[in-house]
């Protein structure tokens, strides 16, 4: 079977026929590009660490006592410069809370603050805030009188002692920024209050730290990061009881 080869034009006429290539360079940019949409697609890389520590709870405290009463969030006390992100804080520890409903129910920090209001107390609650930032303890009249007014035996006193973020570069391509890394860390504190005896019966610390990478700008709501901390800080006050 005879095989006809087509010459073109300019082969026919003796001229030299330039076959366009591409450089390296393009062919860094299609996979670049390649690059960006497959981490698109994917999302955000992430690591997760934390450390936890925990004071025994009072002997005179049965956490299934929980399970029958209300338990009182209160407003957050945060670090110098954080005061923005009180109410955060103290609403993220309540959604941790709302997710162990068979074991407590909380009464969110928006209607404790707004029964101490109803109240008159809240300049006594303010006093009492006060002294708590300078000496770490919740003065037990102030703290009967709370209890009274917010018809709780129980209140969470949250903490924020630090959160910071921070963003480098990994990759970049042309001075462009393609992939960078971003660091938050959380150190946060919890302590259950006793409003008829004045007495710490269970606290716990956290600190937890969030690494992403990605090739977007993307950012983790505070609350989310908060939530997860506190919810395994709760591990241990709940660790006893039979889930239902």
């Amino acid at each position: 079977m005879a095989i006809t080869v087509m010459n073109s034009p300019s082969q026919e006429r003796g001229e030299t026929v330039r076959v366009r290539r591409m450089g390296p360079s393009v062919v860094w940019v299609l996979l670049l590009a390649g690059f960006l949409l497959s981490a698109g697609c994917i999302g955000p890389l992430q690591q997760w660490g934390e450390e936890t520590t925990f004071r025994p709870k009072a002997t005179s405290f049965d956490p299934a006592t929980l399970k029958h009463e209300q338990v009182a969030v209160l407003n957050a006390v945060v670090g110098f410069g954080l005061e923005g992100f009180a109410h955060q804080v103290s609403r993220s520890l309540s959604s941790a809370l709302d997710q162990r409903p068979t074991l407590i129910t909380a009464l969110p920090v928006h209607e404790a603050l707004n029964r101490i209001n109803r109240g008159e107390l809240g300049e006594e609650y303010a006093a009492m805030v006060a002294d708590y930032v300078r000496t770490g303890i919740l003065n037990r009249a102030g703290l009967q009188k709370i209890g009274q007014a917010i018809h709780t035996n129980y209140v969470f006193q949250p903490s924020l002692a630090s959160f910071n973020q921070s963003m480098s570069g990994r990759f970049s391509f042309f001075g462009l920024r393609v992939l960078q890394t971003r660091v938050t860390m959380l150190r946060m504190s919890l302590q259950l209050w006793d409003t008829r005896t004045s007495e710490i019966v269970w606290e716990s610390s956290g600190e937890a730290t969030l690494a992403g990478e990605d090739v977007r700008e993307f950012r983790i709501p505070f609350d989310e990061i908060a939530r997860r901390l506190w919810t395994h800080m709760l591990d241990d006050l709940f660790k006893d009881l039979p889930a239902e």
